[in-house]
């Protein structure tokens, strides 16, 4: 797949997930399949949500793409295991997700292994393990829980319900072609937390009294009923 049909299957990503992100998708696909620093900067924070690139723009497509790239083969498998015609829509896949995530829900009839074709509009048991392996890497990306589902099951839907499905493989193998993807990701709360630790070891002021002439709090403790 060359640069231009990557670019284009990106701009399609985007459509389906991330629409307000279309113009953007191009350079962003093009800069993720590069891997290296061209990827690492797609991550770069951008005030306290995930995904911000140059300028301080904020956008999910990263995430997106970083999600299919790392669940590449269960998405393969699913794209494979569906039938031409039956159409799957996200809000079918997204209750199966749910029921399959939930103990006490009752069994689901397209979701089992012995249903790989289930009734029009069901989607399969590849496609709810591969919407799931995606909206696992999300949440690992910083996306909120509910959208991060939400998300998996949109752009899971619109694959599936693509009628190139060969070239989604090839456009999955071109994403991770340079650079397979991280296998876990450093939440980037570590950061706060080192820096909540450092203010940790500075003790508090001592009830009633104030720091004064510049002087910390921890010095404006030392008094006469510190004294032995």
């Amino acid at each position: 797949m060359d640069a231009t049909a990557l670019a284009a299957w990106g701009t399609r990503v985007a459509a389906i997930a991330a629409p307000d992100e279309r113009d953007l998708a191009p350079p962003i696909t093009l800069a993720y399949a590069a891997g290296g620093r061209a990827r690492r900067d797609l991550y770069r924070r951008a005030g306290h949500t995930p995904g911000g690139i140059g300028g301080g723009l904020v956008t999910v497509l990263p995430q997106l793409l970083d999600a299919l790239a790392y669940a590449a083969r269960e998405v393969g498998d699913a794209l494979g295991s569906a039938q031409f015609g039956n159409l799957v829509s996200a809000t079918a896949l997204l209750i199966s997700l749910r029921r399959r995530s939930d103990p006490g829900a009752g069994p689901d009839a397209s979701a089992a292994p012995g249903a790989p074709t289930a009734a029009p509009g069901a989607p399969t048991a590849a496609a709810v393990h591969a919407a799931g392996r995606l909206g696992d890497r999300l949440r690992s990306r910083g996306v909120p829980p509910p959208d991060a589902d939400r998300l998996a099951c949109e752009l899971m839907a619109g694959l599936l319900n693509s009628p190139d499905r060969r070239e989604a493989a090839a456009f999955l193998d071109r994403l991770v072609a340079a650079e397979p993807p991280e296998p876990t990701i450093r939440p980037r709360r570590r950061l706060f937390g080192r820096r909540r630790r450092i203010r940790a070891t500075e003790p508090p002021p001592a009830p009633g009294t104030r720091p004064e002439n510049g002087t910390s709090g921890t010095a404006a403790t030392d008094g006469p009923g510190d004294t032995p």
